[in-house]
């Protein structure tokens, strides 16, 4: 799945361990996404992407990969 230049730029802005593009399928945690950075994550992807993330899709697995985080966004109403 493709997603925006706007996600592709907050997603890399917030994982530590990335230097450079993020494939769809690698792991969010293995680039350095842990707890803290999943808030910034959170806060940065709903300011810059107009979006509200519900509180029930606040879990690991919609954090697992870009393209899992993706999906979660771009089913969103509010979404790019």
């Amino acid at each position: 799945m493709k997603w925006t230049p706007e996600f592709d730029e907050i997603l890399r802005r917030n994982l530590p361990l990335s230097n450079g593009p993020v494939s769809a399928d690698t792991s969010l945690s293995n680039l350095g996404l842990d707890s803290l950075a999943t808030v910034s994550l959170v806060i940065d992807l709903e300011e810059g992407l107009g979006v509200s993330i519900p509180d029930s899709l606040l879990v690991a697995k919609t954090f697992e990969t870009a393209d899992t985080l993706w999906s979660v966004i771009a089913s969103l109403d509010s979404a790019v």
